[in-house]
């Protein structure tokens, strides 16, 4: 049906045109920026609780690195989705480091190598300032044991290794397993008291899953992939995951309580205030669509 002249021209029908066809420039311009200002001006905003997250908290917590063992890090993201692995990961590896337990870092995923040196060593320089007089020592404290390649195949006989110092021969720096300090105890998948993993890959957390059932298992996920991880959360498989990056916001929080002297950069948290920011910037551009169609339907009643 044709629209009448005087009505194209009239000051409503000029108004819903408008509204319906917002240019998308203007959109993602606002998006950008309701994104930016949060990060830019540190604007946080508190997140919802999560169980999931307090569940993970516990679990870390609970940890006794008194008892020789350590905790392997399956590190397997990179650029793609490090927007929410890395938030996750780093604030990990700050846990374990502020409990004193010793960890390893690994991954199947190329692309994963330069956070592998990167995100402990970044956190490391971070508590030195805080808690002046304490260091973090590398072979003491962490170890970084690489990408290492062929996928599933590579983690089943990690898991089923009689010697992990003959299965992983080298750390990330040629550096025989046998002679860094905190792996001369760790010898099979049973002196692994906890296994975390992050990843936004297909498939590859159950890979890990499959293989390792002896340690404590937690995880680190995209958004997408929160329903596929309450699964495992729901049969006891995963003791406790991060649901995104609304996951490792939370998260952020428990450590500020627990930790009141805390500094750190807060980008989970600012991150997911802007997310929340960009999210009701675009719902506000469908009211304004919406608003334009219902405009130009009471017009032609």
């Amino acid at each position: 049906m044709s629209i009448p002249i005087a009505e194209q021209h009239s000051l409503p029908s000029r108004l819903a045109d408008r509204l319906e066809r917002i240019n998308r420039r203007a959109i993602y311009l606002f998006v950008a920026v309701s994104l930016s200002l949060p990060i830019i001006a540190d604007v946080q905003m508190k997140p919802a609780p999560m169980a999931t997250a307090r569940a993970l908290y516990e679990a870390v917590n609970a940890l006794n690195p008194e008892d020789g063992k350590i905790v392997l890090i399956a590190a397997d993201w990179g650029p793609g989705t490090m927007a929410e692995n890395r938030p996750q990961t780093a604030l990990a590896i700050e846990h374990l480091m502020r409990k004193r337990q010793p960890f390893a870092l690994i991954s199947i995923y190329t692309l994963a190598v330069p956070f592998l040196e990167e995100v402990p060593n970044t956190i490391k320089r971070r508590l030195e300032v805080e808690m002046p007089g304490q260091t973090w020592e590398y072979g003491r404290d962490w170890v970084n044991l690489g990408y290492r390649p062929g996928g599933i195949i590579m983690i089943q006989r990690l898991a089923k290794a009689e010697n992990l110092h003959e299965a992983l021969k080298t750390d990330a720096n040629e550096t025989p397993i046998a002679q860094i300090p905190m792996m001369r105890s760790v010898k099979t998948a049973k002196d692994i008291s906890m296994l975390m993993q992050f990843t936004g890959l297909v498939g590859v957390f159950n890979y890990w899953l499959q293989f390792f059932p002896g340690p404590t298992f937690v995880h680190g996920c995209t958004s997408i992939t929160i329903p596929e991880a309450f699964i495992y959360y729901s049969s006891k498989q995963i003791v406790g995951f991060f649901e995104g990056l609304a996951g490792a916001a939370y998260y952020e929080t428990i450590l500020d309580e627990a930790y009141p002297g805390r500094s750190g950069e807060s980008l989970a948290l600012a991150t997911n205030t802007g997310l929340a920011f960009a999210q009701l910037v675009v719902l506000g551009f469908i009211v304004l669509g919406n608003a334009g169609v219902l405009l130009r339907k009471v017009m032609r009643s």
